[in-house]
C-alpha cells in the first residue's frame, strides 16, 4: 500500500499541470491544478511550524482532500518517537516510506502494543490511497456489499492485481501516431527556419508541432490487449457468487457461507424497522446478491399479489399513501425456491439434450427413416414415446430446414 501511495505521488504533477482541473475548463476550475495540486503541496514538511487552528473544520470539508505529506509526516514522527529514532529535518514522501518500509519494521509496528495506534495508521494510509486514486481517476471502484461482522465497515470485492500489458494496441499505435506526427512538424519548422526562402511556418505546421495526446488517447493506451485480458488483468478475482468479498477495515476475508449469513443478518438488522421488513427494492437487490440470480422488483411484487410473501402496509406521516413492506424471511424462501427450479430447469434440459443426442445417433447408426421404426428404437433405449415422437418432429423440422 505504501509503495502504491509513492507511485501515485509520482503522478501527481502530471495530473496537475496537464489534467488536474477534475472534468472542467481552466477557467471554471477552482483552483489551478485542482485537487492534484492540493495533494502535491508541502504541507507538513516542517511540522515544528504548524499551528493547530480551531476554526479548521469551518473551512475542511469532509469531501476535500488533504494534502498527502502532512497525514504521512504526523505517522512518521509518531513511530520515529517510539522507535527512539532521529527526526528528519525535511520530510518527503519517498524518505517517510523508505522509514517506514525498511527492512522488517512494518512487522515490528503491527505487533506493537504500546505504541501509536496500528489500525488507525493502515486505515489512514487505505484513505489516503483511495485518495489519490480519485483523483487520478486510477481507482477500480470495488463493488460494495454489506457490513462487516468485525468492525462494520462495508465489505468489497477483492480485485487482482493486473499485469503490466506490452503488446501493440489500436490505442498504442494511435498514441505513437501523434508523437511521430507532431515530432515531423516540429523538425518542418526547425527546417524553414534555415530556409527563409520557404517562407514562415503555417498555423497548421505550427498547431501540429504543438500536439500533444489528450487523456482519452493515453487512457486508450493503458487498456490491455484482449489476449492479456482473457488470461486475467485485473478483475474479480473469482466472480462466484459470494466469493472475493473483503473487508477494507479489518480486511477478513469472508467465505460464500459467511458472505450469505451476513446478508440475512443486514437485511434482518437493517431493515426500515431493524425486524426483518424491508423495502422490496432492498429485498430484491440482496436475494439477488445471495442466490446469483437475478431477481428483480417486480418479481417479489409478484410473490405479493399472489400471496407467496408475507407483506404489510406502513403508513408514515405527511405521506399520502402506505409504504410496502415485505417480510425478508419469506422473500429468502421464496428466492431459493425460485434458484432450486431454476436448477432442475437446467438438469431436465441437460438430460433431454443428451437423450436427442443418443437418439439421433442410433437412427444414423442403423440407417433408419421409418417412424415405427424409430419408435421402436426411442422404447429399447428406455425413452418415453411422446419425447420421441417430439425428437422425431424437430428432426424432420430440421431436415425441411436444410431442404429449403
Amino acid at each position: 500500500m505504501l509503495h502504491d501511495i509513492l507511485w501515485h505521488c509520482r503522478h501527481l504533477r502530471w495530473q496537475a499541470t496537464r489534467a488536474g482541473h477534475d472534468g472542467h475548463l481552466a477557467a471554471a476550475a477552482r483552483i489551478p491544478g485542482g485537487d492534484a495540486l492540493v495533494l502535491y503541496a508541502r504541507a507538513g514538511r516542517f511540522l515544528e511550524n504548524l499551528k493547530w487552528s480551531p476554526h479548521l473544520d469551518d473551512d475542511h470539508h469532509e469531501a476535500d482532500v488533504v494534502p498527502v505529506l502532512l497525514p504521512l509526516a504526523s505517522w512518521a514522527i509518531a513511530w520515529r518517537r517510539y522507535f527512539g529514532h532521529d527526526l528528519a529535518a525535511k520530510a518527503s514522501v519517498s524518505g517517510i516510506i523508505r522509514y517506514l518500509t525498511d527492512g522488517d519494521r512494518l512487522n515490528t509496528m503491527a505487533q506493537c502494543v504500546d505504541g501509536p495506534d496500528w489500525t488507525a495508521f493502515a486505515w489512514d494510509m487505505g484513505a489516503l490511497l483511495r485518495q489519490l486514486e480519485g483523483v487520478l481517476h486510477d481507482e477500480t471502484e470495488p463493488e460494495q456489499g454489506i457490513s462487516c461482522f468485525e468492525c462494520g465497515q462495508r465489505l468489497v470485492r477483492k480485485f487482482g492485481r493486473p499485469a503490466p500489458c506490452k503488446h501493440p494496441t489500436p490505442g498504442r499505435r494511435h498514441l505513437a501516431d501523434v508523437r511521430r506526427e507532431a515530432a515531423a512538424a516540429a523538425d518542418r519548422i526547425a527546417v524553414m527556419s534555415t530556409y527563409p526562402e520557404l517562407g514562415p511556418p503555417t498555423y497548421a505546421d505550427l498547431r501540429a508541432a504543438r500536439r500533444q495526446p489528450t487523456s482519452a488517447e493515453e487512457s486508450a493506451a493503458r487498456v490491455p490487449c484482449d489476449d492479456c485480458v482473457r488470461r486475467g488483468q485485473g478483475g474479480i478475482d473469482d466472480p462466484s457468487v459470494g466469493q472475493s468479498w473483503e473487508c477494507i477495515g479489518c480486511r477478513k476475508k469472508y467465505t460464500p457461507g459467511e458472505y450469505a449469513q451476513a446478508v440475512r443478518a443486514d437485511l434482518q438488522q437493517g431493515g426500515p424497522d431493524g425486524d426483518g421488513w424491508t423495502f422490496i427494492a432492498m429485498a430484491a437487490e440482496a436475494a439477488s446478491t445471495q442466490t446469483g440470480y437475478p431477481v428483480g422488483p417486480a418479481t417479489v411484487r409478484k410473490w405479493v399479489d399472489t400471496g407467496k410473501v408475507t407483506s404489510c402496509c406502513r403508513w408514515s406521516r405527511g405521506v399520502g399513501w402506505g409504504q410496502i413492506l415485505v417480510f425478508w424471511p419469506d422473500v429468502a424462501e421464496r428466492s431459493a425456491a425460485l434458484v432450486e427450479r431454476h436448477l432442475r430447469v437446467e438438469e431436465e434440459r441437460r438430460v433431454r439434450a443428451e437423450q436427442a443426442r443418443r437418439f439421433y445417433a442410433v437412427l444414423d447408426s442403423r440407417k433408419i427413416t421409418k417412424r415405427a421404426a424409430a419408435l421402436k428404437v426411442g422404447k429399447s433405449m428406455g425413452l418415453h414415446p411422446n419425447r420421441v415422437r417430439a425428437f422425431l418432429d424437430e428432426l424432420e423440422a430440421a431436415r425441411e430446414k436444410e431442404s429449403a
